[in-house]
């Protein structure tokens, strides 16, 4: 095992999982049958999700410096027409419900011109950006500089992705297309200037004036360190000159490729090792509509020749990091390529049009057009030109995925129609479908994978760590869980959820095949959430989730052990007791015929007329018309309580419709207040679930094990019940059955272990999410022998709210110890806050 990312400590006080010799009381017994074999645990498990978000690529891995380098981020994104401020997307039905979602985009005039400033000491220059002198047809724009109508010198500045950082010493590659009159000057000077204009670097260049396209290349070397610096061409006013295509790298990249990635950005995910990457993303496969997905033949070849796309996460792609970049990266860490092709729809939660059947062929065939450019042989059409643009043999790719988070029965039928034909002609390539556990899985046809997402509070990845337990051993589809992440506020309690669920994942390795984390990268300036990595123009770092994330990937076992976790105490069964009530959120809502029975007595029932007395409306705009209650407010939450009336088991019932909105509505019970109840959820996730819900001092949290696909439709007046009893809640919605859930407050503790072959070594994985130490006795059955020593990784933080930060990059990572004492039996505490891995010699 490569232990040097590890911190270490030759001393043992302080650590996160403490050996002791002396029995701690009331101690939790860990107990490994080393004898009893379970799931191997594929190599495949590991991997990462690469998605063009929070500039992750542009401004992030990609090594380019310069922010809008062709003057093409004022294009509009395709298929959308300019409106009165915003890029409108054609009215098209949706494909989930045939609706229309009337999408739109705000769109501020003067995005030509992003990342660039043109300046003169004498005036005011002359420039705009025009499309009518191309130095390609994939890129027209260029910038017009009327040098002989400036009264001085002028400077065409850029300032990179939030500055340019340099380092003193190190070398910069340049590149810049010029296209000059007779009467402009013979030179331009380009430089890297700091905040006071003082330059770092200068080269000056001997211009061509024929009023043809000329590239012009160099070498800037720095004289200094910093990361605010910028990039500045000037010019004479003499003449007029066309400027297009400013590029900047640094000379190192990873690998030492061209057009490559940021060397120490590229580090950290090598690092991760990971199985697998997947590329383009999610959503931006899909596109705000489907002219805006993205088009993988449009990011190969010359970069000068990619005409970039603005993307659904808010700013322009480049394409810079292509499909070709992306190919290149997978083999250069030694991990499996997965492509993820759109599947004939846009975004669900954008336009969401879609394609008819000649379309879907069209997508089909740029799909195993993409698979030929990666492993097609050279004398093929895209395997020549895969050899052409400098990689003759065949690229890793070993996944395609068919489409991102879609759903319903044209997504259904389009998959199968994919399938068919990747697995006609490349059976070789595993084919990913985009299903959750959904209902259409079955009208899909043959499915090798689905790909579950989960984008959940901390405290839901810590109540499902055995969420695939629950599934039958004889499950039909393997699983990839491609995007998982607590939001929220990134933390070590966060992270420490998320390894909670991986130890889930683990001891059910025959089910989970694969897993990625997303989002992958955030540049700090690019207003991110909680991602694995964080950079800036200087600097990166991972956040706590991220050597969590590491930790498990680094030991992954051959196989997994049977394991059992007995608590020295057990827990009472939860009883549900509090007030009742109805709500909504982000919807407008009616109710009618609200009823409570318990033991078949009715408790209470309304027609709304003892509204003023009975109930008490904390948020939202209730009135009253005909014996009919309505919820007017479609914005954030909205509660009614039913005074006075705490209850446990009991049957709720009533009638209910939404009108408009994201959402559906709500039923409250076992309520102590606003901040501290449970509810029925149903139209759930934006319209669509029903499930059962937590709110407590952390937030919501979603009660479910697997998400079912039940929505809630407008104008339509349902019959919603709700039984609960002690700790057993169902929903029925027209007296079937959408949901049921058995709800017991969770004690953070979770393990997980197996055996490295390579190494003949028990590994076991131990999370602490609690606050308090864990006291756990290790018991190790049915071997041959155990050795003294071991090794002993921690990750641990005195606060839950810890986190790394560019400030203090290491202020909560591994630590890397000699265990010693292990025996047969032995007493442990785990620290407060902790994940930690033992690695035990052990033959058996």
């Amino acid at each position: 095992m490569n232990n040097k990312w590890y911190k270490r400590s030759g001393w043992l006080a302080g650590l996160s999982l403490c050996l002791s010799m002396v029995a701690c009381n009331k101690s939790d017994q860990i107990i490994v049958d080393v004898s009893q074999e379970g799931a191997e645990v594929p190599s495949s498990l590991y991997g990462v999700f690469f998605e063009e978000i929070t500039h992750s690529g542009d401004g992030g891995l990609y090594a380019e410096m310069v922010l809008n380098r062709g003057f093409e981020d004022g294009n509009l994104p395709s298929g959308t027409v300019y409106e009165d401020g915003y890029a409108v997307s054609k009215d098209l039905p949706c494909y989930s419900n045939d609706s229309i979602n009337h999408f739109k985009v705000k769109w501020q005039d003067g995005k030509a011109m992003n990342g660039w400033e043109v300046v003169c000491a004498a005036g005011q220059p002359v420039y705009k950006v025009v499309d009518n002198q191309p130095l390609h047809p994939a890129t027209p724009h260029a910038l017009q500089l009327e040098l002989g109508k400036s009264a001085g010198d002028v400077q065409v500045i850029n300032n990179g992705y939030w500055g340019m950082a340099l380092t003193k010493g190190s070398s910069y590659k340049l590149a810049f297309y010029l296209k000059a009159d007779a009467a402009s000057d013979e030179e331009v000077s380009v430089a890297l200037i700091d905040e006071n204009n003082q330059p770092a670097a200068s080269q000056n260049f001997k211009i061509t004036r024929d009023n043809q396209w000329h590239r012009y290349d160099g070498t800037l070397v720095s004289a200094s360190t910093g990361n605010k610096y910028r990039l500045a061409l000037t010019f004479k006013n003499k003449g007029t000159i066309y400027l297009d295509y400013v590029s900047l790298f640094p000379e190192e990249t990873f690998m030492d490729r061209p057009n490559g990635m940021r060397k120490d950005v590229a580090e950290m995910l090598a690092d991760l090792h990971p199985a697998f990457i997947r590329w383009p993303g999610g959503c931006i496969v899909e596109g705000l509509n489907m002219a805006n997905r993205v088009k993988w033949k449009e990011t190969i070849g010359d970069p000068v020749t990619r005409p970039g796309e603005y993307n659904l996460w808010g700013y322009r792609s480049t394409y810079g990091f292509g499909y070709h970049e992306f190919l290149q990266f997978c083999e250069d860490v030694h991990a499996d390529g997965m492509f993820v092709c759109n599947a004939g729809m846009a975004c669900l939660f954008r336009n969401g049009d879609f394609c008819d059947d000649k379309q879907v062929d069209d997508l089909i065939q740029e799909a195993l057009d993409a698979i030929e450019y990666a492993i097609g042989d050279t004398d093929t059409y895209w395997g020549k030109k895969r050899a052409e643009n400098g990689h003759p043999a065949p690229f890793p790719l070993k996944y395609v995925e068919i489409g991102n988070e879609n759903i319903g029965s044209r997504y259904a039928a389009n998959y199968k129609r994919f399938y068919a034909a990747i697995k006609e002609k490349y059976p070789q390539i595993t084919p990913i479908c985009a299903l959750m556990f959904s209902p259409y899985l079955q009208e899909a046809g043959p499915i090798d994978i689905i790909d579950p997402h989960y984008y959940e509070t901390a405290d839901w990845f810590y109540r499902n760590g055995d969420l695939y337990d629950k599934l039958p051993a004889d499950y039909p589809y393997k699983i990839y869980v491609g995007e998982y992440a607590a939001t929220g506020r990134s933390s070590l309690y966060s992270s420490l959820a998320e390894a909670a669920y991986l130890t889930g994942v683990e001891r059910n390795a025959d089910k989970v095949q694969l897993v990625s984390y997303a989002p992958l990268l955030e540049n700090a300036d690019g207003h991110g959430r909680n991602h694995l990595i964080v950079l800036k123009n200087d600097s990166v770092y991972g956040r706590t989730n991220y050597h969590i994330l590491k930790m498990f990937s680094d030991n992954r076992p051959d196989v997994n052990l049977k394991t059992q976790v007995l608590p020295a105490e057990t827990q009472p069964i939860f009883q549900t007791q509090g007030i009742l009530g109805i709500g909504t959120c982000n919807t407008v809502a009616e109710f009618k015929d609200f009823k409570v029975t318990r033991d078949g007595e009715t408790v209470y029932a309304t027609d709304w007329s003892d509204l003023s007395s009975a109930w008490t409306a904390s948020q939202g705009e209730w009135s009253l018309d005909s014996g009919i209650l309505k919820q007017s407010k479609v914005e954030g939450d909205s509660y009614l309580w039913l005074n006075g009336k705490e209850l446990g088991d009991c049957t709720i019932e009533l009638k209910a419709q939404k009108l408009e909105g994201r959402e559906g509505f709500r039923i409250f019970f076992g309520s102590k207040g606003e901040e501290q109840y449970f509810m029925a959820d149903i139209g759930s996730h934006t319209n669509e679930s029903v499930i059962f819900g937590e709110r407590n001092a952390a937030g919501n949290v979603s009660l479910f094990d697997y998400r079912n696909a039940t929505s809630v439709n407008t104008y339509r007046w349902y019959d919603v019940r709700i039984e609960i009893k002690g700790n057993h809640w169902k929903c029925y919605l027209d007296n079937q059955l959408e949901y049921e859930y058995t709800y017991q407050p969770v004690i953070r503790h979770y393990a997980v272990s197996g055996y490295d072959k390579q190494t003949n070594e028990v590994v076991i994985k131990l999370v602490n999410g609690e606050n308090t130490p864990w006291n756990t006795s290790i018991n190790l059955s049915n071997m041959k022998s155990v050795q003294a020593e071991g090794t002993q990784i921690t990750l641990s933080g005195v606060d839950p709210d810890d986190e790394n930060s560019f400030a203090n990059p290491e202020k909560v990572v591994p630590v890397e110890t000699v265990l010693k004492g292990i025996k047969p039996s032995f007493e442990m505490v785990c620290r407060p806050n902790s994940f930690t891995i033992l690695r035990i010699p052990c033959e058996r």
